[in-house]
């Protein structure tokens, strides 16, 4: 008879969760494309109107068949957003023209909940829980919060990221500094590169990890490492780990790559 410990437990709801969070109308499975929007009007496949974009808003002229909050579209209507933020903003149907700005640039992506990456998804692989894989690390913050360039998902595509301060942990018996963003409540994020990608994992992963303490301590599992949305759709526009973010063991822990 297997033993069921509060780890075990405690990940497989963890990754119900997150599955369910993928598998939503217009979750990171749902996307179907992703346009950039030009200065000069220009037709998008998939979606009436015409679309574009200066510095400041993105403008789509259209004639009824676009819904604005519940309302059909007559005419030209705009909208801006911050920096890597999005707007779900219009919708054709039940297929979603979500606005997004990056790197100072504004896109336009669909999400459609008949996607086929969503009728086939069957769920994320992980690998086996591993108790070996949680860790204990410790933070050392910056003085003042640090605008990093990176690359992305995207050959057409950098942009910055804000880094925290760096967390210090030593894996395979060797030690390591990775670059970590802010994950809110506390909680740090570190994107990384390990020795698994390409075949096993996607080209990177992240990870969050537990509550900072008062000395500077903070647990890692690498249990819950996960995807980044590009290992999910062609459409990402994922920022790339920081520079030097890289562990030079196989992190067999955390999500797979999906097939």
């Amino acid at each position: 008879m297997s033993i069921v410990t509060d780890l075990d437990q405690d990940w497989a709801t963890w990754h119900a969760a997150r599955e369910r969070d993928l598998d939503t109308d217009y979750g990171w499975l749902s996307i179907v494309a992703f346009d950039w929007l030009p200065a000069a009007p220009t037709v998008l496949h998939g979606l009436p109107g015409k679309w574009e974009a200066d510095e400041e808003r993105a403008y789509v002229t259209a004639a009824g068949e676009l819904t604005l909050g519940g309302e059909p579209v007559y005419g030209t209507v705009s909208a801006s957003v911050p920096e890597a933020g999005s707007l779900s903003w219009l919708l054709y149907g039940d297929r979603l023209a979500e606005l997004v700005l990056r790197g100072g640039r504004y896109a336009v992506r669909q999400r459609d909940p008949r996607a086929t990456t969503r009728r086939e998804f069957s769920g994320v692989p992980a690998y086996p829980l591993d108790d070996e894989w949680v860790v204990k690390a410790y933070y050392t913050p910056y003085v003042k919060p640090e605008q990093v360039e990176v690359s992305t998902a995207r050959d057409d595509l950098r942009q910055h990221v804000t880094a925290v301060g760096t967390v210090h942990v030593a894996l395979g018996g060797a030690a390591y500094e990775l670059v970590a963003t802010a994950a809110g409540g506390g909680r740090l994020n570190l994107s990384f590169h390990d020795k698994t990608n390409g075949e096993e994992t996607a080209p990177w992963r992240t990870v969050t990890t537990g509550v900072v303490g008062r000395d500077g301590s903070v647990a890692i599992d690498f249990n819950r490492t996960v995807n980044l949305p590009f290992a999910f759709t062609a459409y990402g526009t994922c920022p790339a780990p920081v520079a030097g973010n890289r562990l030079g063991l196989p992190v067999t822990a955390g999500e797979k790559k999906v097939r």
